[in-house]
């Protein structure tokens, strides 16, 4: 008891100061290294509960919608089928990128590559795991479809400061540590967009001013990315980039710290095959946001039971 009340005690501690403490770095890499090579689920699962599990796996994620639903779904998956304990700890993108590349997060499942998150995956690259990508995603900056394709369809054409006027001479970014952001401060640059300022805020407050401006259909400009709920209760798109200032399409990755493949190894492969279809995204995250983030979860797992096995076992339904 005295040791799961001091593992509590610092996860809580680390969490509170954004994983950012370097004293911290200590702690997270106990009860790292562990030898031994299994060849079943059942055996994984054995060798891990043998382990210092008593200190739960820290997942970071980031209040994104996609990011907080499949966050979950891994976390809950992990706990009840792997049976190896998570907690899901908050941060900023940047802060978890550092975090599991000094061991101080497990894992994080937000890693958009190869362009979004270049920057932040050229400098941990060779201090962590890939574990391969869930699922894929675009980003740029969005319209409502009732601003005529004639009027406005690509970035460029924001150089007129006269329609930039139309659009309030602003676009409503999200979090300012993001890669949409800080593409998008580039996307100001490369089209020299003299008379348009970015708007960092968060993706809740990006999703409400643009909710706000649909109901009164004023024009507006956004960041955003899919997947996302937005595009399955709005009709939207995006404008055209033709400088390729925020890429094509990304893939999501799963990343974990050094030697989590040792200490959890049906956690590690278990993520190597958490592949989620784009298809299935968009009404996952409406869901999530109509009710809830639990409730979308538990209908969505419950719904593909067969896909859930194999994520967790890789066996393939004989149906």
């Amino acid at each position: 008891m005295k040791a799961n009340h001091r593992w509590q005690r610092r996860s809580v501690l680390l969490a509170g100061i954004g994983l950012a403490g370097a004293s911290l770095f200590n702690i997270a890499r106990r009860g790292r290294e562990q030898s031994g090579s299994v060849n079943t689920t059942a055996s994984l699962q054995s060798q891990e509960q043998s382990m210092d599990n008593a200190r739960p796996l820290k997942l970071g994620w980031s209040p994104w919608a996609d990011a907080e639903v499949v966050s979950l779904m891994a976390a809950q998956l992990i706990q009840s089928r792997l049976n190896v304990p998570v907690e899901r700890v908050m941060a900023d993108i940047g802060i978890q990128y550092e975090s599991v590349a000094r061991g101080d997060l497990d894992l994080m499942l937000m890693a958009w590559l190869p362009g979004t998150h270049r920057d932040y995956w050229s400098r941990i690259r060779d201090r962590v795991l890939d574990l391969g990508p869930m699922y894929s995603g675009r980003l740029g900056w969005i319209v409502p479809d009732y601003v005529p394709e004639t009027v406005l369809n690509s970035i460029e054409q924001l150089k007129d400061p006269d329609l930039a006027t139309r659009f309030a001479n602003r676009v409503q970014g999200i979090d300012p540590g993001s890669g949409l952001n800080q593409a998008s401060l580039e996307a100001l640059k490369r089209y020299d967009l003299k008379d348009v300022d970015l708007v960092a805020s968060s993706s809740a407050a990006m999703a409400a001013v643009l909710a706000q401006a649909i109901d009164e259909k004023r024009w507006m400009i956004a960041t955003s990315w899919t997947p996302h709920w937005m595009f399955a209760r709005y009709n939207l798109r995006f404008l055209k980039d033709p400088d390729g200032v925020f890429g094509g399409t990304e893939r999501i990755h799963a990343v974990a710290r050094q030697g989590l493949d040792r200490r959890a190894p049906s956690v590690t492969a278990f993520l190597s095959r958490f592949h989620l279809p784009d298809s299935d995204l968009d009404g996952l995250l409406l869901q999530a946001q109509e009710q809830s983030a639990e409730e979308a979860v538990a209908a969505y797992l419950e719904r593909n039971p067969d896909r859930v096995t194999y994520w967790c076992t890789g066996r393939m339904s004989a149906s």
